[in-house]
């Protein structure tokens, strides 16, 4: 297996991409639109043809990690995209994903860039406990919705591309925080995180960012996601709005901080759409009172 780090609009550290050579070669991830270019460089200097990547399989379909896959399936002329049923339409037809990708990212969307959509004719759907054989080993598909509905993880033996299923792993402070979408259900997260606990994983492959050694790791992202849970229902209780919610978690939770300033507004971004996705479960789940 290969990985390497994209750095996308320069952004080091950030979104890592793996390749693994079987007998059939596969990409996890392709990065946003804007780290084409990049992409292309890193494939290559794997020593891996484009012509000879069967598979290009993102954990899902956010800009950050598939926003490219339209642009790298026209370089790879004989690969299948790979992706959640759920997401098939949305990448053979992307104007309503870039759209909701615009209205949810904002700025960041645009500096990820606009995806390309994808013949029907070269995706594979694949379902829960789908299995992709790549020769030697097989890549099975684990649906983890709780940070998007068409989410996989993707287990390979003893070890799973994770995708955002347990948040943003910060290698240099050996720390983890969670990160949620716009429409965040507390209870699939948490689902999630049980069901690849319970996978005997030895190492763990995040794409933000790198490989991690599972001993530990899903015990402490439950507590995180707890934590965050916790605060941010008090905040919302108080009537604090999410940037002030946000600074109550720099303050709270070590690390997280330097990571606003190392990452700037691509991290801000996502922690402060972190924060209101868990807002609005709290606002729904009030509502059921």
């Amino acid at each position: 297996m290969f990985w390497f780090d994209l750095q996308p609009n320069g952004e080091t550290e950030f979104i890592t991409i793996y390749i693994l050579v079987d007998k059939k070669i596969t990409l996890i991830e392709t990065g946003p639109a804007c780290s084409h270019d990049n992409l292309i460089d890193g494939i290559n200097k794997a020593g891996i043809a484009l012509s000879d990547i069967d598979f290009i399989v993102p954990t899902h379909i956010h800009l950050d990690h598939f926003g490219g896959g339209g642009h790298l399936m026209r370089a790879c002329e004989n690969a299948k995209a790979v992706v959640h049923p759920n997401a098939v339409h949305h990448v053979s037809n992307v104007d309503k994903w870039w759209l909701g990708s615009l209205d949810f990212l904002g700025e960041v969307a645009e500096l990820y860039g606009e995806p390309l959509p994808i013949s029907e004719s070269r995706i594979v759907s694949a379902a829960d406990g789908f299995e992709l054989d790549l020769g030697n080993t097989k890549l099975r598909s684990l649906h983890t919705p709780g940070h998007a509905p068409h989410h996989i993880t993707w287990v390979n033996g003893r070890s799973a591309f994770v995708g955002d299923s347990l948040g943003l792993w910060y290698p240099e402070i050996d720390k983890s925080f969670p990160v949620t979408p716009g429409y965040y259900r507390h209870d699939l997260a948490l689902d999630s995180i049980d069901s690849m606990s319970k996978l005997n994983l030895e190492e763990i492959f995040y794409t933000h960012f790198g490989p991690r050694h599972a001993t530990g790791v899903f015990q402490e992202t439950l507590n995180e996601f707890q934590i965050w849970m916790s605060i941010v229902e008090d905040g919302f209780n108080k009537n604090l709005n999410s940037e002030e919610i946000l600074d109550i978690l720099f303050l709270a939770q070590d690390g997280l901080k330097l990571t606003d300033i190392k990452h700037g507004i691509h991290q801000r971004n996502t922690h402060l759409g972190s924060i209101e996705g868990m807002m609005g479960w709290i606002k729904r789940e009030n509502e059921k009172k």
